[in-house]
């Protein structure tokens, strides 16, 4: 797909509220299904979900989409979702700044701190606290699978990041159960 005809797509689903399947390469969840909600020029900020349940927010870089589709499945979804009531309980966020991906998690800061962050630097995701955000890095206290935090803070490059999730059912009910730093 055409770069402009992608852009195309992704501004009328979030003027119309529709629902997109985004394809992405070289990440740790190359397919999402999504309400794209706000965009710039590098970033988009989508409400994900999975089996007909919103599961929070994703930021994505647009240079990592390769394909959007709209057909049969995903206008089906949406009519379950109306169905289900759930469009009427959907409150985006208004108030993430998604000029780059500094202004993003200044936005969050302070509302979001523990989010999930996926990195080209890491196989996996790293799920934590955001701590102090910098010019060209930012630091973040990441927990591992048992729950226990590291023991230093990683520096993460923003050239790095590859996605942003935050508000997410993981990330909320896990924190319940980690004993916070």
């Amino acid at each position: 797909m055409e770069l402009s005809d992608l852009l195309e797509l992704i501004d009328n689903a979030i003027t119309g509220r529709w629902v997109l399947s985004i394809e992405r390469t070289e990440v740790i969840e190359p397919e999402l299904l999504c309400i794209p909600i706000a965009r710039s020029d590098d970033l988009l900020l989508v409400h994900v979900f999975y089996d007909f349940n919103p599961d929070g927010y994703r930021i994505i870089c647009l240079d990592d989409i390769y394909d959007v589709i709209r057909d049969g499945s995903e206008e089906f979804f949406e009519r379950i979702i109306a169905a289900e009531g759930v469009y009427a309980n959907l409150k985006p966020p208004t108030f993430v700044d998604l000029t780059s991906w500094r202004t993003a998690l200044l936005s969050l800061k302070g509302r979001f701190d523990y989010c999930i962050i996926e990195s080209t630097e890491e196989e996996d995701f790293l799920i934590g606290k955001l701590m102090e955000i910098r010019e060209d890095e930012f630091t973040f206290w990441y927990f591992d699978a048992t729950g226990r935090w590291d023991d230093e803070l990683d520096v993460v490059d923003y050239d790095d990041v590859t996605a942003i999730s935050f508000d997410d059912n993981y990330t909320n009910t896990i924190i319940k159960y980690i004993p916070l730093p």
